[in-house]
């Protein structure tokens, strides 16, 4: 198990502004629980530590941060939670849902900012969206909307489609919920839905022996940690059986999936800066209110479109946010 401390150096000691919440005689301490892999060079975390920088948090200068990660297995959250919670930072940055989850079982004192957390009241993070009442704050990224809208985008990709996959991960209560909600929309259209598991690398070989035998005509991976942190995996598996798929995060189809509709991971990190920045000034997590999504990306990877033998409609391509040819 990985136990690192990143320091960021980010902009120079000219843009630095006076620390509030924080006496300025101390070191302000940010913990952070990341679910999935490393990240990546201009990724959400890069534009997260600049917009800290923008207002004052410059690591090394004011500001050390103590970084773990789970690498898609939740499994480890739990452990990790209870490592940055001794060591007693000022707030605690954990993005998704588990982390979230796993921290505040841990402490009820600890201020926990997320930012892709897709049922904050029924996780049991917070009382109410306008007025959170616990010690956690940030911004929920389920967009009631958003897997009919992958649903209906997939459709117009493939619209000879009968039989839609969900891939999901049992264990995760969140998982769960989204794929039966997703099997109601796929039913509404008269079509048939099957639900495949999918969560930890041993589970990838059943799941795509079912898809194998099964054959379905398109899927859809809901996300979870796991999937996003083997993603690569995934998509290697999914052009192995030809099989055109919808996902829930960017890089999947960044990385050779053929297409992807989600929140602006980006935005949604950056906008998660802002609440750590309050609290460390001296706001209360549980008076800010919990934000949600703003802006949502469409990605169509042309070239993988290209060898499934799909033409992406015109209209389609008209509205993505990145095409990738």
């Amino acid at each position: 198990m990985k136990r690192r401390q990143f320091v960021f150096a980010i902009v120079s000691a000219a843009t630095l502004t006076p620390i509030f919440g924080v006496a300025q005689s101390k070191t302000a301490r940010l913990g952070i629980l990341a679910t999935a892999d490393r990240p990546t060079p201009g990724g959400p975390y890069d534009h997260f530590f600049q917009a800290l920088a923008t207002a004052g948090w410059v690591g090394g200068r004011g500001l050390v941060v103590d970084w773990r990660q789970a690498e898609g297995d939740t499994e480890r959250m739990s452990p990790l939670a209870a490592e940055l919670v001794a060591l007693k930072p000022n707030v605690i940055f954990a993005s998704t849902q588990p982390a979230a989850v796993a921290v505040m079982t841990m402490t009820k004192a600890i201020p926990i900012v997320f930012a892709l957390v897709h049922e904050p009241l029924s996780a049991g993070l917070a009382e109410t969206l306008a007025r959170p009442g616990k010690n956690a704050t940030g911004l929920a990224s389920m967009n009631v909307d958003i897997l009919s809208k992958r649903i209906e985008l997939l459709l117009e990709v493939v619209p000879s489609a009968k039989r839609i996959a969900l891939l999901y991960q049992p264990e995760l209560d969140v998982n769960v919920r989204q794929a039966a909600l997703a099997e109601q929309v796929i039913r509404s259209r008269n079509l048939r839905a099957l639900r495949v598991a999918i969560g930890r690398p041993e589970s990838f070989g059943p799941a795509f022996e079912s898809l194998a035998r099964e054959r379905p005509d398109a899927a859809v991976v809901i996300e979870n940690p796991s999937v996003f942190t083997h993603r690569i995996e995934i998509v290697r598996r999914m052009a192995a059986l030809a099989l055109p798929a919808m996902y829930g995060f960017q890089p999947f189809a960044l990385d050779g999936g053929l297409m992807s509709y989600s929140i602006d991971f980006i935005d949604q990190f950056r906008r998660a800066a802002g609440y750590v920045d309050r609290i460390l000034r001296g706001a209360r997590p549980g008076e800010l209110p919990i934000e949600q999504p703003r802006r949502f990306e469409l990605t169509v990877n042309l070239k993988t479109a290209k060898e499934l033998g799909i033409t992406i409609p015109r209209l389609i391509l008209l509205r993505a946010d990145r095409v990738i040819e």
